[in-house]
């Protein structure tokens, strides 16, 4: 049962006010979506708002202690995600007084090269042109307006390069999409426990990448559970 008294962490009075909403009886789960929802354009249009609420459902109901990112950008979805992590945190203080650790892991480059590898024609031209600097600025800035800055922790580095984080409890893998795709479930996903969840975006990219990337997950232990957007929700059931 929710705790009666309020429990207070000194200085942070934003986090606060949202634990007394939940011991209240508030609709904190609605401002939770109205949330992800009001920044998502802030991402660009990298992610939907149904993607978004999604994995921050997702989150709310596995309660994962680790959240992993490959390909964050501007943080599209990576923000929704770690909105929900702490929503999380924010209903185990109101239920219990205290919460487990929690973190994300944000993994990019944010370099051309890293972005264009792979890529053909359109795709690679596009990528070429971007400005990797100012989106990883963008999402700096967003994680700090937020209050996210001590729940997120930022790898600038390419997924072959950037340590993997043990124990993953959701794992989105939205990074380049050519053969690094199926190089990044094979180094990441035995890193996710059995029970959590794997979502891989772009199914049908050209050069057939990420679907194979998709095949790979499930001789990892991976099972396929529903579309997402693009993409793909599985779920590790065995080592």
């Amino acid at each position: 049962e929710a705790v009666t008294e309020a429990v207070t962490y000194a200085g942070d009075e934003t986090r606060n006010r949202r634990v007394t909403r939940i011991q209240e009886g508030g609709d904190w789960a609605g401002a939770l979506m109205a949330q992800v929802s009001r920044v998502l354009r802030e991402g660009g249009d990298w992610c939907d708002v149904v993607k978004a609420q999604t994995l921050a459902a997702l989150i709310l109901g596995l309660r994962p202690h680790l959240v992993c990112e490959i390909g964050v950008r501007t943080g599209g979805s990576m923000i929704p995600m770690m909105l929900a992590l702490r929503a999380v945190e924010d209903l185990e203080i109101a239920t219990h007084g205290l919460a487990a650790p929690r973190r994300g892991v944000a993994i990019d480059a944010w370099s051309a090269p890293a972005s264009c590898a792979g890529q053909e024609g359109a795709d690679h031209a596009w990528w070429g042109a971007q400005s990797h600097e100012d989106a990883k600025q963008t999402f700096l800035a967003r994680l700090a307006r937020l209050g996210l800055l001590t729940l997120c922790s930022v790898v600038h580095a390419t997924s072959d390069d950037a340590p993997v984080p043990d124990l993953i409890g959701l794992l989105h893998l939205d990074g380049n999409h050519g053969a690094q795709a199926v190089r990044d479930v094979e180094r990441f996903g035995p890193h996710v426990k059995v029970g959590g969840l794997l979502v891989l975006d772009d199914l049908a990219w050209a050069g057939g990448h990420v679907s194979r990337a998709r095949d790979r997950a499930v001789d990892l232990g991976f099972r396929g559970l529903f579309p997402l957007g693009t993409g793909i929700v599985l779920q590790r059931v065995h080592d």
